[in-house]
């Protein structure tokens, strides 16, 4: 009897052991998965995340479910002649379309005023034709230099604006007639690219569409026919990071 009593004790203490040491292995597995977790980077994922909502929207944008222009509904695009498209054919609100020919961006200050009234929650910059070929800047170098010193403003006075800066579009022939500088249009990208990924801002590489499109551009092989727009939006809106509108 006594001998059955033992035993019975005996398993009873086994069992308890095993199952706090079951208990312990899952609290410890726990506390290394809980690690994990904390040692991953909060920002990679929330890229992921942004990646896979901006795959999701351009699948939308180009299947036709979400309407292109309403997206911009929020936004301001300032630029030169080639920017003049989205209000001359009315796919945007002339005065969201801060956009004349022959501008560069020591002309974005004199726009402020505006700007500051239409408190857009996006700003494209899509200058570049003639800043390349003006001559105030003849290397990329001094018209990054120039271009960092006007994002340090408009930082300054549109705290709650995301600024996306476009990629210059390169000209065609017989563009290069009237300014040889056009040949230098890939190497000021090349510079605009390194100095925003050092710095964070957001560059909207518009190569995915010239590549695609060059059929679109005008005989003057410098601006874009209607239909080239749309593809320029839809690729303009790969870089921001909000809500959809229906």
């Amino acid at each position: 009897m006594l001998l059955l009593a033992g035993a019975a004790i005996l398993l009873c203490v086994l069992l308890f052991t095993g199952r706090r040491q079951t208990v312990l292995a899952d609290t410890q597995e726990g506390i290394r998965h809980l690690q994990d977790l904390e040692s991953k980077d909060i920002s990679l994922i929330e890229q992921q995340i942004k990646q896979v909502k901006q795959e999701e929207r351009n699948r939308a944008l180009e299947n036709g479910t979400l309407p292109v222009w309403a997206q911009f509904s929020d936004s301001v695009i300032f630029g030169d002649s080639r920017t003049v498209g989205f209000s001359f054919y009315e796919f945007l609100e002339p005065s969201r379309v801060l956009a004349e020919g022959g501008l560069t961006i020591a002309d974005l200050p004199g726009y402020l005023d505006q700007i500051r009234l239409l408190n857009p929650s996006c700003l494209f910059l899509c200058t570049g034709l003639n800043d390349v070929s003006i001559g105030l800047w003849p290397t990329p170098a001094d018209y990054v230099a120039a271009y960092e010193e006007l994002m340090q403003q408009l930082m300054r006075e549109f705290p709650n604006t995301h600024i996306l800066i476009n990629s210059i579009f390169p000209a065609q022939d017989p563009a290069f007639l009237q300014s040889e500088d056009w040949l230098e249009i890939p190497a000021y990208n090349t510079a605009l690219k390194a100095w925003c990924e050092e710095k964070g801002y957001t560059y909207i590489d518009n190569t995915p569409v010239f590549e695609a499109h060059k059929d679109l551009y005008d005989p003057d092989g410098i601006h874009f026919q209607k239909d080239f727009y749309e593809f320029w939006a839809v690729n303009m809106l790969s870089g921001v990071d909000v809500e959809w509108n229906s």
